[in-house]
């Protein structure tokens, strides 16, 4: 059985910053494989929303093996020799653990502030490109579309001479170039049938490549309610559909019949601004979605019907869960994970 992994996605922007770290640091003791925090300046809900590097700094001297990875950082915010550096910082604090996750963007992090959101695949392409030249050693002169780079170079590397990037990527174009230069996919959450579709696609760019699609960490994250009652897990999830399922397209994608309002056809996470009539709209979209969808985009129920849904997950090729603990009770769903349903896939091995 191939290696599956467990992350812990940190409660951005439920908790104090501070809290991140301890949150961090027993995650990482009940046995998760990997830590991701989001790379936002604002963010839905609304709350304490930390600056991530600068907290997985923090989280890198107080915790010894699990992996540090942003789910996602993006090209606009940061020069990428900057953020080459920021990088590669950390994964020297965390002696060689760090996963840059990077997107194309989110509008709530950009339009606010006057950031410049143009051609932004094209410019993740190139901004990989010279990160990745910088973090080798290369002195690297570059005449690009959005950067000039001339005898420019760092004074400082990653521990082990690179880091592995990981694309949030969910349309066609994205997920291609996943298959053809990441070294892994961190998903937005689908149910297993959607996973498995543009995971082909994934493929197909991997192939085109000359590479194979074992090569890359097939991630997604994922809204995770456990409980002995699974109606009470079910309950969790009624409280946050409209994160579970982040934009009505998929929801119809998925198979489910539902009549959307026409003013909340085209709304998308992707797109929405952080304030209150965005929120507003989430609110109201969450109201159409069916529990039994809400259900099918994560990993909800008893630890037996948790158990089988990842196990579907996986036929779907999965290999990293990035899960987002919502309860009822926080505590006890980590004991449960730490305690059966992580060494159920361990122990499979």
């Amino acid at each position: 059985m191939k290696e599956i992994k467990f992350g812990c996605f940190l409660p951005v922007p439920a908790a104090p910053v501070r809290k991140l770290i301890d949150i961090a640091k027993v995650n990482e003791e009940a046995g998760f494989d990997s830590i991701w925090i989001p790379d936002h300046v604002l963010f839905i809900p609304p709350g304490t929303v930390p600056e991530a590097w600068s907290t997985l700094a923090a989280i890198s001297m107080k915790t010894e093996k699990a992996l540090l990875g942003t789910c996602v950082s993006d090209p606009h915010r940061y020069h990428p020799a900057v953020l080459a550096q920021k990088v590669a910082t950390v994964d020297q604090l965390s002696n060689g653990r760090v996963i840059l996750g990077l997107g194309a963007g989110e509008a709530m992090n950009l339009e606010p502030f006057g950031i410049e959101w143009r051609k932004p695949v094209s410019k993740l392409i190139e901004a990989v490109s010279i990160m990745r030249r910088l973090w080798s050693g290369e002195i690297v002169n570059h005449e690009g579309t959005f950067w000039k780079l001339k005898d420019a170079f760092l004074q400082i590397r990653p521990v082990h001479g690179k880091i592995p990037i990981y694309f949030g990527a969910n349309s066609s174009r994205t997920l291609t170039l996943t298959g053809k230069m990441a070294d892994g996919w961190l998903s937005i959450p689908l149910s297993p049938a959607l996973y498995e579709k543009r995971l082909e696609i994934i493929k197909k760019g991997a192939e085109k490549a000359g590479r194979t699609v074992e090569e890359i960490d097939t991630g997604i994250y994922l809204y995770t309610s456990v409980t002995e009652e699974a109606e009470e897990a079910y309950k969790q999830l009624d409280l946050i559909k409209s994160q579970v399922i982040p934009s009505p397209q998929l929801l119809l994608e998925a198979g489910y019949d539902v009549e959307i309002p026409e003013e909340l056809q085209s709304l998308s996470y992707f797109k929405v601004l952080a304030d209150a009539t965005w929120v507003q709209k989430f609110l109201e979209f969450g109201n159409y979605i069916p529990r039994e969808a809400a259900i099918d985009f994560s990993i909800a129920g008893t630890p037996d019907q948790c158990i089988e849904k990842i196990e579907e997950y996986i036929r779907a090729g999965v290999k990293h869960f990035l899960l987002i603990n919502v309860g009822p009770n926080p505590k006890k769903v980590m004991e449960i994970y730490s305690k059966t349903i992580i060494p159920h896939f361990k122990d499979e091995k």
